[in-house]
C-alpha cells in the first residue's frame, strides 16, 4: 500500500481524525481523502482474503 494511503488510513481509523484534519496534514482534496481511505480498505479487505483471515464477500461485524 503506498505510504500516503497507509497514513490516511492510520488517521482516520488509528488516529481518530477527522477528513479535514486529514487534508490539511496529506494536502489533499476531501475527495481525495475519500478515494484513498476505499482504496486503503480495499486492499486491506484483498491481504485479510488472501490470508485467509476473512472469506471473500464476508463482512466484518460491527
Amino acid at each position: 500500500m503506498p505510504k500516503r494511503t497507509a497514513d490516511a488510513f492510520v488517521y482516520r481509523e488509528i488516529d481518530g481524525l477527522s477528513t479535514k484534519e486529514i487534508c490539511k496534514l496529506l494536502d489533499i482534496s476531501t475527495t481525495n481523502s475519500w478515494v484513498m481511505l476505499y482504496r486503503a480498505r480495499m486492499l486491506l479487505r484483498r491481504c485479510l482474503e488472501l490470508s485467509g483471515i476473512v472469506t471473500p464477500g464476508e463482512r466484518a461485524e460491527k
